[in-house]
């Protein structure tokens, strides 16, 4: 048998949380074993999609920055256009979430210019697209 990373990780939060957990002293140290077992639950829900979503949240950022760098103009139109023909150079999460990073800082420059230029249109846009970021990111705690 080859357990999946998420497989032990599921089975540590089940261990931890719901049998571990209740037969501390109740304090300190049985709100501490709860605590680290949810976290556990929340790596394993992280460890299938991590990448998927950082790949997915970089290249829709730089789908918006394609379209409105040219709208932007001048240095920040620009650093669009540029952001948006970068890619990484590998799938693992630690670059993703670099490239994240900056792309977001990007974004909110763009937002600022959007709401300075009265542009409804595409501060709806960033709107959206952050809002199906977080979305896509949504955890769900079991029912205890």
């Amino acid at each position: 048998m080859k357990p999946s990373p998420d497989l032990v990780l599921n089975q540590a939060f089940a261990k931890i949380a719901m049998e571990m957990g209740p037969a501390l002293p109740a304090g300190y140290g049985q709100g501490s074993a709860t605590t680290t077992g949810v976290l556990l639950l929340l790596v394993a829900q992280e460890f299938n999609r991590a990448a998927d979503i950082r790949a997915k949240e970089n290249s829709a950022m730089r789908t918006l920055f394609t379209e409105a760098a040219a709208a932007a103009g001048g240095d920040l139109g620009a650093r669009l256009k540029a952001a948006a023909g970068e890619r990484e150079a590998d799938l693992n999460v630690a670059t993703l979430d670099k490239a994240n990073a900056a792309l977001k800082a990007l974004l909110i420059e763009l937002h600022t210019h959007a709401e300075r230029a009265g542009d409804a249109a595409l501060e709806a846009r960033i709107v959206r697209l952050m809002a199906e970021a977080a979305a896509a990111r949504q955890v769900f705690l079991p029912a205890m």
